[in-house]
């Protein structure tokens, strides 16, 4: 996440961009910046250079989904409430102790992104994976199992067992501030 440069915070940035306006596919690629503008900066710089014919730039961050998990989101809400805003590692420690099922399944989301940071720590060496915090987490509904229960007299009653999707995304606390601050501008 920071890095450190001469004893100055540096964060990482990713700029998406495209070489020419033919191209479908974005390429991307990750600097490191003290500042949001300063990534601007050095982008645009890049795009001038070598002639880029569009690019965005925005603060590194990593999202994972886990879909169609055999529980009711209800069960995940309690745990997800425990750790959203905590650094990654507290999360997975905090979520190492619960007892219960949904605990697994979260656990499990949540060390497969601390896996994908890491697979970027060999490129990258300046991430620092003890600064990344949960910017948002939440679950959703999914479809339901339908199973039928055999009652008296020949009848038969449905049983519905839920099913639920989970989101994490994550990122700088820097970040995180300014996500409040946008969602404050919209609501406002």
């Amino acid at each position: 996440m920071y890095g450190r440069f001469n004893d100055m915070q540096v964060y990482a940035f990713k700029i998406r961009y495209k070489k020419n306006k033919e191209d479908k596919d974005y390429l991307t690629e990750i600097i490191f910046a003290k500042s949001l503008s300063e990534a601007k900066r050095l982008a645009h710089e890049k795009f001038w250079k070598e002639k880029w014919s569009e690019f965005s730039v925005d603060f590194l961050k990593f999202n994972a989904y886990a879909r169609y998990l055999r529980t009711s989101y209800k069960k995940l809400m309690p745990i997800l409430n425990l750790i959203r805003g905590k650094n990654l590692d507290e999360a997975i420690n905090i979520v190492a102790f619960i007892p219960r099922k949904a605990a697994r399944m979260v656990e499990k989301l949540l060390l497969s992104v601390k896996a994908n940071i890491e697979y970027l720590l060999d490129r990258y060496p300046n991430l620092n994976i003890n600064n990344f915090f949960i910017l948002e987490l939440f679950a959703t509904k999914g479809p339901f199992i339908k199973r039928w229960d055999t009652k008296y007299r020949g009848m038969g009653t449905r049983i519905l067992k839920p099913m639920s999707h989970l989101t994490v995304r994550v990122g700088y606390k820097e970040m995180a501030k300014k996500l409040k601050k946008e969602k404050e501008v919209v609501r406002g």
